[in-house]
């Protein structure tokens, strides 16, 4: 382990070397990172960072979402057969959020940085579903016209990363993780998030007169999504989400009942026909009846979802502006037709000193 460590640092090094503009070691004086007068021996102070940040940011993000499993319950009584991700047919699902996000990180070593993020934002989930019932045969028995609804939310996350660097000849390359649980008022447990990240890019110089200015513009790709997915439960009002949902649901069933039983009594009718469409309508009436006898949609109920994301890799592009050593601006940004990802944000660098030189 000891011989693994003084490898990457000897990497780190080197890898700086091509920015250093100091020629002569100095006495390293702040507190971190460690090995930080290992690095100014070599005449490489002038081009760390300084050791602790504290960055505030915007940070705007839209997802598609695949629902693969879902149940319902009133009462503890269980409709999962009646109601579930095939009888539901949900044909969008979508949430975006938007929010503030504080993050505190502190360079340990000259190549690897740590930090611990917090946020707070606001979102909305948006749905969509036509719910459809089939018989044994896949015929469907009834299908509802579509509806959809948007619930909103406010929701709290933290959690805890690190970051890996490496550089050479102004070209760097860093790789991130980090591992974040958020909580929202909708759902009784909170839900683990992970994120996987390589960007790579190119640092420019932006003025001879200011030495510290630099703009580091980059690219790369990003894995996100959920940890420990064994679903999530909750409490909701249908008639909340969807208001329409009852009155829509029993006129749907009467009608199709009584187009049914036209054919039924129609001469011409064949007897195989009959007895299909009869057992359709039996079908049709045990599902009304057990739904309004549940009060399925003015009352509370209690739910299981388990879901997805539609695309869990996404490619990434952003800059760093370095102002000075003090003050840095940052933006990154990702585009699909099934994710976006916005980040706009302002760091505040600082050293704590040795005693030595308080």
């Amino acid at each position: 382990m000891k011989q693994l460590i003084l490898f990457l640092l000897t990497i780190f090094c080197l890898a700086s070397h091509s920015y250093s503009q100091e020629k002569d070691s100095i006495t390293y004086k702040y507190v971190l990172p460690i090995w930080g007068q290992k690095v100014a021996d070599r005449g490489m102070a002038n081009q760390l960072q300084l050791p602790f940040g504290l960055n505030l940011n915007y940070v705007n993000v839209f997802m598609d979402l695949d629902i693969t499993e879902f149940g319902l319950e009133v009462g503890g009584k269980d409709f999962s057969d009646v109601l579930n991700v095939e009888t539901l047919n949900f044909t969008k699902v979508s949430a975006t959020t938007n929010g503030v996000n504080f993050r505190a990180d502190a360079w340990v070593l000259p190549f690897i940085n740590v930090y611990a993020l917090f946020s707070s934002v606001t979102g909305g989930t948006q749905v969509a579903l036509q719910p459809t019932w089939k018989d044994a045969t896949g015929e469907i028995l009834l299908q509802l016209p579509e509806f959809s609804s948007k619930v909103e939310f406010n929701a709290t996350t933290y959690g805890i990363g690190t970051t890996l660097v490496f550089g050479w000849d102004n070209y760097f390359l860093s790789t991130d993780f980090n591992y974040s649980r958020t909580n929202t008022e909708l759902l009784e447990n909170q839900v683990g998030y992970a994120t996987l990240s390589a960007r790579t890019g190119y640092r420019f110089r932006l003025s001879n007169k200011t030495p510290d200015l630099y703009i580091a513009p980059y690219a790369g790709a990003m894995y996100r999504n959920f940890v420990g997915a064994k679903g999530n439960s909750g409490s909701i009002g249908l008639d909340e989400v969807f208001p329409e949902l009852d009155a829509t649901f029993n006129n749907a069933v009467d009608e199709k009942i009584a187009s049914n039983q036209e054919i039924i009594d129609a001469p011409g009718t064949s007897a195989a026909e009959k007895i299909k469409l009869q057992a359709q309508n039996q079908a049709l009436t045990t599902i009304e009846e057990k739904v309004n006898d549940s009060g399925l949609f003015s009352t509370k109920v209690d739910y299981q979802i388990e879901k997805e994301l539609a695309q869990t890799v996404t490619f990434q592009m952003g800059f760093n502006l370095q102002i000075n050593k003090n003050w840095m601006l940052r933006g990154e940004y990702s585009l699909s037709d099934q994710q976006r990802f916005i980040l706009t944000g302002l760091q505040y660098r600082f050293g704590i000193k040795k005693k030595e030189f308080r």
